[in-house]
């Protein structure tokens, strides 16, 4: 016997079920951006450092504005930098600095 929830009583991320969200779903296939399999490997590659309820919770205080405004794999690297910076294991400053350097470097 499962809960029965309204819509207004979810959270913004809970659209399943939902007709007047997110519209019809499409049966094209989706091709990921060039770097979504490096989201998986970082991921993986912080083992018993990370876990899955932390990157739930980090995608849950998105914010509707911000969880609506971009895609699958932004939400997860949004939410695995929070909870890098969370952790102590970053700043936002290393970030911003190494995204500077990136960015001074293709062009």
């Amino acid at each position: 016997m499962g809960i029965d929830m309204s819509y207004e009583q979810r959270g913004y991320h809970d659209i399943g079920g939902n007709p007047c969200h997110a519209g019809p779903v499409s049966n094209e296939t989706a091709v990921p951006p060039g770097w979504a399999h490096l989201t998986d490997a970082l991921r993986n590659a912080l083992g018993d450092r990370y876990r899955l309820h932390e990157q739930r919770r980090k995608i849950e205080e998105l914010g509707e504005d911000v969880y609506d405004s971009v895609t699958y794999y932004e939400i997860r690297v949004i939410a695995l930098l929070e909870m890098a910076v969370e952790r102590g294991f970053l700043t936002r400053e290393e970030v911003k600095t190494r995204m500077a350097e990136i960015t001074e470097g293709s062009s």
